[in-house]
């Protein structure tokens, strides 16, 4: 199984690669009772999604898939199209394709989105991990409209120095360690971790303090 193709979005002038997801409400084709296939080994779902963000909207504009069926449901009054040899699609598997559907997106969380790909960051499995990406980008959404962006690049790239946060490979060869690293190479849940709050960090330290005048008492004698 090769790295998998990322969801599109687009915004402003910007196409950007879709790499991390904590939150409900986006689009799959089941959610319209399409059922895919894999339609390549870069494209294990069968379905590439492609959303536009535009006045502060997130819209599903529409989607490549390579389907079990071949009756499709109208989506916003709109049929599927049937994909050609020029479309240069058919060579990675999709056999059909949306497009224009206009379709609002009620979805609450938050989605991280990156572009300019680091070549020797690459894994060969899954998707891409955000720390692969130089320029990464996390949208907050309340009901599908952007509450906040946040420019994450710094964060990734601190993150990029302990290494690709699901791993290059697994830490064994035991059934284990490789189902774990696969799923996690295949998921996009929670790709950075927030930081933790300053009231914890606090508590810690005091912790670790009290820790040592303990030892330090021990050292001596003292109890």
């Amino acid at each position: 199984m090769t790295a998998q193709a990322p969801d599109q979005i687009f915004y402003k002038d910007l196409k950007l690669d879709l790499v991390g997801i904590e939150g409900s409400g986006l689009y799959t084709p089941l959610d319209f009772n399409i059922k895919t296939r894999s339609a390549s080994t870069g494209c294990w779902r069968g379905y590439i999604m492609r959303y536009i963000i535009t006045e502060s909207q997130l819209i599903l504009e529409g989607f490549w898939f390579n389907p079990v069926d071949t009756e499709f449901p109208l989506i916003n009054g709109i049929k599927p199209i049937r994909l050609t040899r020029e479309s240069g699609l058919l060579g990675i598997g999709f056999k059909n394709e949306y497009k224009n559907l206009n379709r609002k997106i009620p979805f609450n969380g938050s989605i991280w989105v990156a572009k300019d790909f680091i070549d020797s960051e690459y894994v060969h499995m899954g998707f891409q991990s955000l720390t692969a990406y130089r320029t990464v980008l996390k949208f907050d959404f309340e009901d599908g409209k952007i509450m906040n962006v946040e420019d994450n690049s710094k964060k990734a790239e601190e993150a990029r120095q302990d290494g690709d946060p699901r791993g290059y490979r697994p830490e064994s060869m035991s059934p284990e360690d490789i189902n774990d690293w696969i799923i996690k190479r295949f998921s996009l849940d929670q790709p950075l971790r927030p930081p933790e709050p300053a009231s914890k960090i606090e508590s810690t330290k005091a912790e670790m303090l009290e820790e040592l005048e303990r030892l330090k008492k021990l050292h001596k004698g003292e109890e």
